[in-house]
């Protein structure tokens, strides 16, 4: 049996269509763009590995000059310059170019492709891509994106130039806004993610810790592999790097919120206030997060200091009160002296 092909291995099956959606201003673009650039230079990118070969990369939402910024840091991020794609990188700014549209309805509502299809697929025939990137649906897809026979048979259109060019076939979206609350990425008819063969979702992780620069890249389908698998990544220097979690803005808060920990604990105890380290009105993290010095730390981030801390020897939890009822109470170890040196605990 002939073994399946990919274009990434286990994310973007080759002679067929991927579907890449992500919320306004996550970056698919970028990474789009990133995953046509290194194959073209026959390189990895954002922890994923592409096929080297021949990227065709039809963009509609930027200027020319805005693809080359963003191409520019790519290649410089991998050691390289524009000119050592050869000719494995075409790039179609159609913002400035021309009409995007590649399908329309007829009067009758029956899907037709336009002049910019059999432009685009008359040149697929002669520069046999291995990749081609459709920058996004909305803007080359100009019929109901609700109704299902037409958007099946857009799919359809796009699977015939995958087969037809031996290429994977990557189309960008937006996610509607229930398709974000949801956190299922899709957007109009269940046509659009029931017709491809592989469904990738980047978004940006939400909660009041959140990293602004970092995103997470799942697998929302995968018909030829496993779904539910994440790729964290973090936008540095204009390109999407691996994220391994110790980002040096993420060390600095976590630097930050260890010093106002320190600060705060012995200006409390100084001032005769009890710290406790367990959640009570008096709870450290709760406390501190609330004190108008807390310069702006969460108290999940003092609750991950106050570990740290504790972790590191340079905070102590003491035990005071008589026998019947003793309590524990936050101490920095530097401080620790006197009477209260004698109740140091173990921890």
């Amino acid at each position: 049996m002939p073994e399946r092909e990919w274009f990434v291995d286990g994310h973007i099956p080759a002679r067929t269509v991927t579907l890449l959606s992500g919320d306004g201003g996550t970056g698919k673009s970028l990474l789009a763009l990133q995953l046509g650039a290194a194959m073209a230079l026959g390189t990895d990118t954002a922890g994923l590995a592409p096929r080297p070969g021949r990227c065709l990369y039809i963009g509609a939402e930027d200027e020319e000059a805005e693809f080359h910024r963003r191409l520019a840091a790519i290649v410089a991020h991998h050691g390289c310059g524009l000119a050592d794609f050869g000719d494995r990188f075409h790039l179609a700014a159609m913002a400035e170019r021309g009409d995007p549209i590649l399908a329309q309805p007829s009067r009758a509502g029956v899907l037709e492709p336009t002049p910019t299809w059999r432009l685009l697929t008359d040149h697929a025939a002669d520069y046999r891509p291995d990749l081609v990137v459709l920058d996004t649906s909305a803007d080359v897809f100009a019929a109901d994106e609700i109704k299902r026979p037409q958007v099946r048979a857009f799919i359809t259109m796009l699977r015939r130039l995958a087969i037809d060019c031996d290429a994977a076939v990557l189309l960008l979206s937006h996610p509607s806004l229930t398709g974000i609350n949801t956190g299922s990425g899709t957007s109009g008819s269940t046509a659009w993610s029931n017709s491809v063969r592989s469904r990738l979702y980047l978004t940006k992780p939400g909660g009041e810790d959140a990293d602004p620069d970092t995103r997470v890249l799942t697998t929302m389908k995968a018909n030829y592999g496993r779904i539910g698998d994440a790729i964290r990544l973090r936008w540095q220097d204009g390109v999407f790097v691996p994220d391994d979690g110790r980002s040096p803005a993420a060390e600095l808060d976590a630097a930050t919120a260890e010093r106002t920990f320190l600060a705060l604990l012995s200006k409390l105890t100084r001032q005769g206030q009890k710290v406790s380290p367990n959640p009570s009105p008096s709870y450290a993290a709760k406390l501190f997060a609330e004190h108008p010095e807390g310069r702006g730390t969460s108290r999940k981030q003092f609750a991950a200091a106050m570990q740290r801390l504790l972790d590191d020897g340079r905070i102590k939890i003491v035990e005071e009160g008589p026998p019947s009822r003793t309590y524990k109470r936050l101490l920095v170890t530097a401080e620790c002296f006197g009477p209260a040196a004698s109740n140091l605990g173990s921890n």
